[in-house]
């Protein structure tokens, strides 16, 4: 079974682990790490435990960068690293080795290698597919309050979705109704929005799908593997 193919697991199941291992998918999956500014947790061995922030993600570059971590420890190159933390309510691990301190003046980066693979424990039944913006799906519609708001998703389960606006509205605990356009449909559903992150001007919901019918489950499955398949060959939505 591919990495991917999680996406159309049964929507009872809960707490499911994926282990990726498409280098695309670790960089979207770390890519949102990065927005949410998720803590990370170093394990050193011996149990010795500090934390950091995820500051860059370069998978042509193979590596990584991260805060200095605290407590200070020595790190020296070649040292092995696990990496854990949250996310969306999900855990990720992987494992990573030291290269170097970056050419920073006060030496405060630290450089790893880019993950070969990462677990990650969704909070949902069915993994989230990260959408990259060359996907070019066209904007989604969401209400709050009678107010309308257009944003372009940035992933999708089908348990929940998330988007990122342009002065749009919604709080934990807000319901919106939503108009998911997809390429080869459009979903009519409501969704409680369960994060908010804004960031340079932009916003990003998290969202949970409510009351979706038998029919649109099913065309949201099938919509998810169409998008997964394009997202792997780097295709645009027509």
């Amino acid at each position: 079974m591919s990495t991917l193919s999680s996406v159309i697991a049964p929507a009872a199941e809960r707490d499911r682990t994926a282990i990726i291992e498409e280098r695309r998918q670790i960089a979207a999956l770390l890519g949102r790490v990065l927005h949410a500014r998720s803590l990370l947790s170093l394990g050193l061995g011996e149990g010795e435990l500090c934390s950091s922030l995820l500051l860059e993600v370069a998978p042509l570059r193979g590596c990584l960068l991260i805060d200095a971590p605290f407590p200070e420890v020595p790190l020296s190159p070649g040292t092995q690293v696990l990496v854990s933390g949250q996310l969306d309510g999900g855990r990720f691990v992987f494992r990573s080795t030291v290269e170097s301190p970056t050419q920073a003046v006060n030496n405060d980066l630290l450089q790893l290698r880019f993950p070969e693979r990462v677990q990650y424990r969704e909070r949902r039944g069915a993994f989230r597919i990260a959408l990259p913006a060359q996907t070019a799906l066209p904007p989604s519609q969401f209400t709050h309050d009678g107010v309308i708001f257009r944003g372009l998703l940035a992933d999708l389960s089908r348990g929940g979705a998330a988007t990122v606006v342009s002065g749009g509205r919604g709080s934990p605990g807000d319901e919106l109704q939503c108009l998911l356009r997809l390429p080869g449909t459009s979903i009519q559903t409501r969704a409680e929005v369960r994060s908010r992150h804004e960031r340079n001007g932009q916003l990003r919901l998290g969202l949970r799908l409510l009351d979706l019918t038998p029919q649109q489950d099913q065309m949201l499955s099938a919509e998810i593997a169409s998008l997964q398949r394009m997202v792997l060959r780097g295709k645009r939505a027509h």
